[in-house]
C-alpha cells in the first residue's frame, strides 16, 4: 500500500512540473510592476563607477577660425623642435595622423601598454614567475555520521560516528621541474563501536614528498621557457614573458617613430601651406595691380571692354585661391586644415584662439648619405627587423619546448613520513603528537612512475608545428630586409628627385619673376595705344605671366617640402629618425616607493656561489640596444642573406 501511494504521489509531481514547464502563447503581462519591461534591450548609456568628466581644455573650446575673421587671429611662432617636444609630452595616447582613435580604439598605442603587457596576469612576467612561488593550503573539516547495520544485536546495529580533519601543507616547484610538498594531516574519529581499545583516536601524519621529471617537464630550460604544467603548444615560461615584453617596447618605438614621421610631416606641409599663401596674396596683389591699371585706361577709353572684364576675372580668381589657401576646400588642406592635423598630433586643443606659424626654416643644401652604411644601419635598427628577431627568439624556444613533450614523462619520486596516534590530541603520554615527536612510526617510500602515449603523436606534431612557425617567421625576416632595401633604395631615389627639382623649380622661380617684370614694363608702356597692333596682346601676355609666376613659387615651396620630408623618409628608412630628431626613449622615473620595495627585494639578486657546478642555459637578449649609431661601428656586421632559389628551403 506504501509503495502504491509513492508512486502516486510523484506521478502528480511530475505532472505539476510538466504543467509549469508548458509555454503558451498567450501571455499576459500586469505593467503595473515596476520591474516589468516591454522589451530586453534598449540602448543605453554607461555609468563610470569613476568619474570621467570632459576636461577644460575641451569644454572651454574657442570658436573656430574662419576666413572672414582671418585678420583677427593671433599667431605664435612654433619650431620643429618644439612641436616635436609636445608631441611626446602630450604623449599619454601616441595619437595617428587621420584620426584612426575614433574608428578604432583598439589598435591605438598608449603609453600603459608595455606595463599593461608587463603585469598581465596571464602571460607578464610577474605571472610566469608565480608559477614557482610556494602555496600554502588548508583545511579544516568537522562532521556527524548516523547509519543502521544489518546486525541483529541492538548494540551493534546503529552505528554513530564523528569525524574530523584538520590538514595544512606548503608545496613549491623548482626551476628543475622538481614538486616539492610537505603538510600535516589529523584525522578525528569517535564511534560507539564496542569492540575499540578506546571510543576515539586522534591520527597524525606528516609527509615532505619530492616528485622531479626525469625526461618530459625536466630541466631549467625548459621551466623557463613552457614553465611548470604547460601542455604542447601553449608555453608560459618566463623567457615567452620576457620576449613578449620586448615585443611590446619594440610596439611602442614603432608607435612613437610613427608619430614623430607625422609630427615632421605635419609641421613642412604646415609651413607650405603659409608659403602657398604667401605665394598667392602676391598673386592676388599684381592681379589687383592688373586690374587697377586697365580699370583706368577702360574708363579713359585706352582699353577695350574684354581686356577690363579678363583682368577682373584673374583678380576674382587669384582672390578664391587666397581663401582656399587659408581653409581649404571641403575642410581639407589650407593653413586651417595643416594647423588642425598638427594640433591633433600634438595633442592640443582643436581651438586656442590661436594659430600656430612654423618658424623653422627647411634645409636646402644638398645632404648625401652612404648607402652601405644606410643600408646596414636599415637591417639593424630598424625596429620593424628588431621585432621579428624577438618572433624568431620565441619560436626558437618553443621549438626546444616542443622537443620536451616528445619524450616520455618519466618522473622520480621519494616520500617520508613521519606519524602518530592516540586518544588525545596533545596532553597525555599517549597523545598523537606525542607520539609524533617521539618518531617510533616512520615510513618511507620511493620509486619511478612512466607514462607515455604509444606513439607519442601530440609532442611529434607540437615538434613539427615549432618547427613549422620557425620557419615562417624567419621567411618573414628575409622578406622584411628585401622590402627595407626597396624602401631605402626608393628613399634615396626621392630624395635625390626632391633635390633636383627644387633646384630646377627655383630656376623656375626667377625666371617667372623676370618674366612678369618685363611683361609689366611692356604693357605700362603700350597702355594708351591699345589699337596698336603690337601692344594688343600685352595684357594677355602679363596675366599668363603672373599666373605662372605664382605657380612657379608655388611649385618651388612644394619641391623644398618634398625635399626635407624626403630627407625624414630616408632616416625612417635606414632606422635613425629618432637620432636625426634628437629623441631618446626610456622608461620614466619611480616613484619613492617603488625604490624603497626595490631596495628591500635586491638580497633576492645577489650572485651566490655553488660547489656543485650548474650548467645554466644561454641567455635570451645580446643586451642593450644602443639607440645612437655612435656605437654601431661595435656592433657586429650585419649579413646579407642571398636570395633562396626556387624549390629549396632555408638551412
Amino acid at each position: 500500500m506504501r509503495f502504491g501511494f509513492s508512486w502516486v504521489v510523484y506521478l502528480v509531481v511530475v505532472a505539476w512540473a510538466a504543467a509549469g514547464c508548458r509555454s503558451s502563447n498567450e501571455i499576459s503581462f500586469d505593467e503595473s510592476y515596476p520591474h516589468y519591461r516591454s522589451m530586453a534591450q534598449t540602448i543605453d548609456y554607461p555609468d563610470h563607477q569613476v568619474s570621467m568628466e570632459t576636461t577644460a581644455e575641451v569644454a572651454t573650446m574657442h570658436r573656430p577660425p574662419t576666413v572672414r575673421r582671418f585678420d583677427e587671429i593671433e599667431y605664435v611662432g612654433l619650431s620643429l623642435e618644439d612641436a616635436i617636444r609636445m608631441a611626446i609630452d602630450n604623449n599619454e595616447t601616441v595619437r595617428q595622423a587621420g584620426g584612426m582613435i575614433l574608428r578604432s580604439p583598439t589598435t591605438t598605442t598608449t603609453i600603459y601598454d608595455a606595463a599593461i603587457q608587463e603585469t598581465d596576469p596571464r602571460v607578464g612576467v610577474e605571472a610566469a614567475l608565480s608559477a614557482f612561488d610556494a602555496e600554502f593550503n588548508s583545511v579544516f573539516s568537522v562532521g556527524r555520521r548516523e547509519r543502521q547495520l544489518n546486525f541483529t544485536n541492538p548494540d551493534l546495529r546503529y552505528r554513530q560516528e564523528q569525524y574530523g580533519a584538520f590538514s595544512f601543507g606548503l608545496s613549491k616547484t623548482a626551476a628543475t621541474g622538481t614538486q616539492m610538498r610537505l603538510d600535516q594531516t589529523t584525522a578525528y574519529l569517535g564511534t560507539n563501536v564496542p569492540f575499540n581499545r578506546v571510543p576515539s583516536i586522534f591520527d597524525t601524519m606528516v609527509n615532505a614528498t619530492v616528485r622531479h621529471p626525469l625526461l618530459q617537464g625536466g630541466g631549467i630550460e625548459f621551466n623557463r621557457i613552457a614553465g611548470p604544467g604547460a601542455t604542447p603548444g601553449n608555453y608560459r615560461g618566463v623567457l615567452i614573458a620576457r620576449v613578449n615584453n620586448d615585443v611590446a617596447l619594440v610596439d611602442f618605438q614603432t608607435s612613437v617613430r610613427n608619430l614623430l614621421r607625422d609630427v615632421e610631416r605635419g609641421y613642412w606641409e604646415l609651413y607650405f601651406a603659409y608659403r602657398d599663401l604667401d605665394a598667392k596674396i602676391e598673386g592676388r596683389r599684381q592681379a589687383w595691380e592688373s586690374w587697377d591699371l586697365v580699370n583706368k585706361n577702360f574708363r579713359a577709353g585706352n582699353a577695350r571692354p574684354d581686356q577690363e572684364a579678363n583682368s577682373r576675372e584673374q583678380y576674382y580668381a587669384a582672390q578664391s585661391s587666397v581663401e582656399n589657401a587659408i581653409s581649404g576646400e571641403r575642410a581639407q588642406g589650407g593653413i586651417f586644415g595643416a594647423e588642425r592635423e598638427l594640433r591633433s598630433l600634438l595633442g592640443l586643443p582643436a581651438v586656442d584662439g590661436k594659430l600656430f606659424r612654423p618658424t623653422t626654416r627647411p634645409l636646402t643644401i644638398d645632404v648625401q648619405f652612404d648607402w652601405e652604411e644606410s643600408l646596414g644601419h636599415g637591417l639593424s635598427r630598424r625596429e620593424e627587423v628588431r621585432r621579428q628577431r624577438w618572433k624568431i627568439k620565441q619560436r626558437e624556444m618553443e621549438l626546444i619546448a616542443s622537443r620536451n613533450f616528445a619524450l616520455p614523462q618519466l618522473n622520480a619520486i621519494g616520500q617520508y613520513t613521519f606519524r602518530g596516534g592516540g586518544d588525545d590530541l596533545l596532553g597525555q603520554s599517549d597523545a598523537s603528537l606525542n607520539e609524533l615527536l617521539t618518531g617510533n612510526l616512520q615510513g618511507w617510500m620511493m620509486g619511478v612512475e612512466l607514462t607515455t602515449p604509444v606513439g607519442r603523436r601530440a609532442g611529434y606534431a607540437a615538434v613539427r608545428n615549432a618547427e613549422l612557425w620557425l620557419r615562417r617567421e624567419q621567411a618573414l625576416l628575409l622578406e622584411q630586409e628585401r622590402q627595407i632595401g626597396l624602401e631605402l633604395r626608393a628613399a634615396f631615389t626621392e630624395l635625390d628627385r626632391a633635390y633636383v627639382v627644387a633646384r630646377s623649380s627655383y630656376n623656375r622661380h626667377v625666371a617667372a619673376q623676370v618674366w612678369v617684370k618685363d611683361q609689366t614694363a611692356r604693357y605700362r608702356l603700350g597702355a594708351g595705344r591699345s589699337n596698336d597692333e603690337r601692344f594688343g596682346d600685352a595684357l594677355l601676355d602679363l596675366l599668363e605671366a603672373q599666373r605662372r609666376s605664382v605657380q612657379a613659387e608655388v611649385a618651388f615651396h612644394r619641391a623644398i617640402v618634398d625635399y626635407n620630408q624626403a630627407l625624414s623618409a630616408v632616416n625612417l628608412a635606414r632606422g635613425t629618425l629618432f637620432e636625426s630628431l634628437d629623441v631618446y626613449l626610456t622608461e620614466g622615473p619611480w616613484s619613492a616607493e617603488s625604490h624603497d620595495s626595490a631596495q628591500q627585494q635586491a638580497y633576492k639578486f645577489v650572485p651566490r656561489s655553488h660547489h656543485a657546478p650548474a650548467v645554466l642555459p644561454p641567455p635570451i637578449s645580446a643586451g642593450e640596444y644602443p639607440q645612437r649609431t655612435d656605437s654601431y661601428a661595435n656592433e657586429p656586421s650585419v649579413e646579407i642573406l642571398p636570395p633562396v632559389p626556387a624549390g629549396e628551403t632555408l638551412q
